[in-house]
C-alpha cells in the first residue's frame, strides 16, 4: 500500500497552483514564493521578502488559511490565492500604497478577471485596507479555474476541520450564475466529515506585523492591519 504523504501533497497542491496561474494569468512574470499556513482572521496574505537564505536568496510569502475551505465553494481558495498573487506583482512591478488596495491594484484584479469589492459583492468600494473580490463573468480568471479543475494535483486537497468560521449562505450564491466547473462551487463539509467547532477562548492573544515586529495585544480573531507598511497583524499560535 503507497504511503501518504500529507505535508508534500498539501505544500505541492499550493507550490503548483501558484505556477499554474502564473503562466495563465501573469505570463510568468512572478517569482515562486514560500507557502505557509495561517489561522489568522483572513483567507490569507502576502509578504514581500520575507524568507532568507545564506544571507542572499530572498523568497516572498503566501499564506493560506485551511479553516476556511471547509465552508466555502473551493473556487474562493483559487480566488484567494491569485489576489495575493496581485500583491506579489505590484510589489515588484507597481507601485504599492498605505492604501494596500488602491487604483493599481484593483485595476490589475480586474485585468485577469477578479473584481475588487470590500463586500465582496457586487457595488463594493474597489479600493481601502480591506478587500474581498468576485469573479468576473467569462474573464480570464473564470476560464483559468475550470481548466485547473482538470489537474489531478486539484485532487489532493487537504481540509482542516477546526474551523469556527460560519458558511456564509449569501456569498456561496454569488456563484450560482457563473460557468463554473462543478468541482469549484463543492464545499467541503457537504461530501465530508463535518467540522469540529474550538473551544472559545477569553484570554487575550497576542498578534505580531510581519514586516515591523510590532506586537500588539487583544481578543482572538481580530483582523489588523499595520498602520505603516499595510501588512496584517498576524496571531501568534501558542
Amino acid at each position: 500500500m503507497k504511503q501518504i504523504k500529507p505535508t508534500k501533497e498539501f505544500y505541492a497542491l499550493f507550490d503548483f497552483m501558484h505556477e499554474y496561474f502564473n503562466r495563465e494569468l501573469f505570463g510568468n512574470a512572478l517569482k515562486s514564493v514560500m507557502i505557509t499556513v495561517t489561522r489568522k482572521n483572513s483567507m490569507g496574505y502576502y509578504s514581500p521578502e520575507r524568507w532568507i537564505k545564506e544571507t542572499k536568496i530572498s523568497s516572498d510569502e503566501i499564506a493560506i488559511n485551511p479553516t476556511y475551505f471547509n465552508q466555502f465553494p473551493l473556487i474562493e481558495i483559487l480566488q484567494t490565492m491569485v489576489h495575493e498573487m496581485c500583491h506579489q506583482w505590484q510589489q515588484h512591478y507597481g507601485k504599492p500604497s498605505v492604501n494596500y488596495h488602491n487604483k493599481e491594484f484593483a485595476n490589475k484584479m480586474t485585468s485577469i478577471g477578479l473584481m475588487p469589492s470590500d463586500t465582496g459583492k457586487e457595488g463594493g468600494a474597489k479600493t481601502g485596507p480591506t478587500m474581498a473580490d468576485y469573479p468576473i463573468e467569462s474573464g480570464l480568471f473564470i476560464k483559468a479555474a475550470n481548466k485547473f479543475t482538470k489537474e489531478d494535483k486539484f485532487k489532493l486537497l487537504w481540509f482542516d476541520r477546526i474551523s469556527s468560521i460560519t458558511n456564509n449562505t449569501e456569498r456561496n450564491d454569488l456563484y450560482n450564475d457563473l460557468n463554473l466547473a462543478p468541482e469549484l462551487l463543492q464545499i467541503s463539509n457537504n461530501s465530508t466529515a463535518a467540522a469540529i467547532k474550538p473551544k472559545p477562548s477569553k484570554s487575550k492573544e497576542k498578534y505580531i506585523c510581519p514586516a515591523c515586529n510590532i506586537n500588539i495585544w487583544g481578543k482572538e480573531d481580530l483582523n489588523i492591519i499595520c498602520g505603516d507598511c499595510g501588512n496584517n497583524f498576524e496571531m501568534i499560535i501558542k
